[in-house]
């Protein structure tokens, strides 16, 4: 037993590792430009040896960035998805250049919620955790009260917390209020699918 919990230690520790370097490597490349879609580690300036993935303790994933400038836009926009069939993480950021130096901060904190979040469906595949469908667009509510997005919610929503230092029910609240255009959940919906989050991450 003792053996099997450290074990599981060290794979923790080996995805938290992993997480931080993607978050390090998006953040280097946006700074360098300011539009573009790049993939990594492939398109890394440092990127010597052409490495074309990342390697997590179970498998290896990559990521796909797309930078966007949108002058429009109040402050900036993160979204992300897992295309598991690839092991590829999608990553878009859309942001306003005048903000672009200000934003960093907040940007490396909702970069380290997407990237936990998309890298706990990369675990809920490897492990057989949850049964994937076929991958298909489902109605808002139905995807966001799915099991296994409820269970990434908590693992990007946890990481976001050891980031900032802020309380979970915070982060979860505050994401649901900002990103009405990303989950298109109606204020009953949210607050359903906020204490299902809420109960996971109680209970895990």
């Amino acid at each position: 037993m003792i053996e099997i919990k450290k074990l599981l230690l060290i794979e923790k520790s080996e995805e938290t590792k992993l997480i931080r370097q993607i978050v390090r490597d998006i953040i280097t490349v946006f700074k360098s430009n300011d539009e573009g879609e790049f993939y990594l580690p492939e398109d890394l300036p440092n990127n010597d040896e052409e490495h074309m993935e990342y390697f997590s303790p179970k498998t290896s994933v990559s990521v796909e960035l797309t930078i966007e400038e949108l002058s429009d836009l109040d402050n900036f926009l993160v979204n992300a998805y897992f295309a598991r069939n690839e092991n590829v993480i999608e990553v878009k950021i859309v942001y306003n250049p005048r903000n672009k130096t200000t934003m960093l901060y907040d940007l490396v904190g909702e970069l380290n919620e997407v990237i936990a979040h998309e890298m706990r469906h990369l675990y809920q595949k490897e492990t057989g955790m949850f049964y994937f469908s076929d991958e298909e667009e489902l109605p808002p509510f139905e995807y966001y009260s799915d099991s296994k997005e409820v269970d990434a919610q908590v693992a990007g929503f946890r990481r976001m917390k050891n980031i900032t230092k802020r309380p979970f029910e915070t982060l979860v609240r505050n994401w649901f209020s900002t990103h009405t255009e990303i989950h298109n959940l109606n204020k009953e919906e949210q607050e359903e699918i906020i204490q299902m989050i809420l109960d996971r991450n109680s209970k895990i």
